[in-house]
């Protein structure tokens, strides 16, 4: 009895064995995956170094100016829309760029607007008359084009002098400066 008792406790302990094998065995394969941590720690390192080389304010800048492009292209698209919508719908269209039928104070007034969204407003409202933005197109006339917009959510009204046809001076102030 003591020969199979000895046998069987043989037994467990091979099979204890071979258990603890099959186990370590996992281990190596989970451990081998965590070898690339190395790797990854390093790459770590050098992106925290070079992101101290980064000019935060900068960049700030650069995405503040994104933004500000994006707002002035979305309203710009927005007047497209409008613009294409009106001429389905039966309206006249605004003539186009070649057509003799366009008044040169259009073309005036669309480098007014430009000259505008490049400084930064939107929402621009021209508000001198048609008639009047065609005399100041004449190369011997000089005058103003009283303009209103919106820069930074804030309302400003103001001018831009036109003289022989070309943008002289732009002059908005915004609502709350003119009031003291």
């Amino acid at each position: 009895m003591t020969e199979t008792l000895q046998l069987l406790f043989l037994a467990i302990i091979c099979g204890f064995l071979w258990s603890l094998s099959s186990r370590q065995r996992v281990l190596d394969k989970v451990l081998a995956r965590l070898d690339g941590l190395a790797e990854i720690q390093s790459q770590i390192a050098s992106l925290a170094a070079s992101g101290s080389e980064l000019d935060l304010r900068r960049l700030e800048h650069v995405l503040i100016d994104i933004r500000e492009g994006h707002k002035r292209l979305e309203e710009r698209l927005l007047q497209i829309a409008e613009t294409s919508h009106h001429s389905a719908s039966g309206e006249t269209p605004e003539p186009a760029a070649g057509d003799p039928r366009r008044s040169a104070g259009s073309g005036l007034s669309e480098r007014v607007m430009n000259r505008l969204l490049a400084m930064g407003y939107e929402r621009i409202q021209i508000l001198t008359t048609i008639e009047e933005i065609d005399a100041l197109s004449a190369p011997s006339r000089e005058g103003e084009l009283l303009v209103e917009a919106r820069r930074a959510g804030a309302v400003c009204k103001g001018r831009v002098a036109i003289r022989a046809g070309s943008i002289v001076a732009v002059e908005l102030k915004s609502a709350h400066a003119m009031f003291p």
